[in-house]
């Protein structure tokens, strides 16, 4: 039996067990993956988890509104099928959930908005839920409006969001100018540098998404180990390695007590605290 989204309604609770057997697999770990790509079938299936259990993997995944940042997975074996298969609307659906070991809820058909691919880390990508963007109220308005079967198009500001947490956009250029070039090495090469948030995306509220001095400018090394809470700077601006990291981590990432931000704006000091106090493992 082919995978089919006419038996599903939108909004509904659906188990892996369930969904197994509606769509006549012997059993539901055939769809234990997060991306599920059935064989004979156009569809690309994401069943996303936002709090994951601490033994997997911590992908950042956000479902907000009507917009879904998600992040690939760390081989990249399915980015560029799920780039191509997203210019066809109603390929690539969501199953969502909270938490682990509980149900996920239907969201029905995605459409690609934006995506940075990435080699030295996961690729990020946004989603439209187009069942939830049809549901946003439009403006009133004095003509008629035809029938649409495609999401309104984003604002400014949402696109200014979306670019923000892509690494792209107004934030990462303002980086540049606030920072010119790496804020611990003073690495200039634009290519290279990272747009990273220091509270991260999913604690900020959407003024600190966008505040520049809620940023560091950073090399590639020192983005992924201050990302994951493995590194963090005080109050000096001198650099804090967690216990988790190994002598030979350190060697092999070039870390060392002798790293230091080159400045510390006045500003960033309330978001470099949230990171040393909610963010690092010491």
């Amino acid at each position: 039996m082919p995978v089919r989204f006419d038996l599903l309604q939108i909004g509904q609770l659906y188990d892996r067990p369930t969904l197994a057997e509606l769509w006549g697999y012997a059993s539901h770990h055939a769809l234990s993956r997060g991306v599920f790509t059935p064989r004979d079938s156009p569809y690309i299936i994401l069943f996303v988890t936002h709090d994951k259990q601490q033994t997997l993997t911590q992908y950042h995944d956000e479902l907000e509104e009507d917009l879904l940042f998600w992040e690939g997975e760390q081989g990249h074996g399915n980015d560029q099928r799920i780039i191509d298969a997203a210019q066809q609307v109603s390929t690539v659906h969501l199953f969502y959930r909270d938490r682990h070991h509980s149900p996920f809820i239907y969201h029905g058909p995605l459409q690609l908005v934006s995506y940075d691919l990435r080699s030295d880390k996961p690729s990020r990508f946004v989603f439209q839920v187009l069942a939830r963007a049809m549901t946003v109220p439009e403006p009133p308005t004095d003509r008629i409006a035809e029938p649409s079967s495609v999401a309104t198009p984003l604002t400014t500001e949402r696109q200014a969001l979306i670019d923000s947490r892509l690494g792209q956009g107004r934030f990462r250029q303002q980086l540049l100018q606030l920072w010119g070039g790496c804020a611990v090495t003073g690495a200039q090469n634009e290519r290279v540098l990272r747009a990273s948030h220091i509270k991260p995306w999913r604690a900020s509220d959407n003024p600190e998404r966008l505040d520049p001095y809620n940023g560091l400018l950073l090399v590639p090394n020192l983005d992924i180990v201050f990302d994951a809470g493995l590194v963090t700077f005080n109050r000096e601006g001198w650099i804090m390695l967690s216990t988790d990291l190994s002598t030979a981590d350190r060697q092999a990432l070039h870390l060392d007590t002798q790293l230091r931000l080159r400045q510390i704006f006045l500003e960033n000091e309330r978001y470099l605290c949230y990171h040393r106090d909610q963010v690092f493992r010491g």
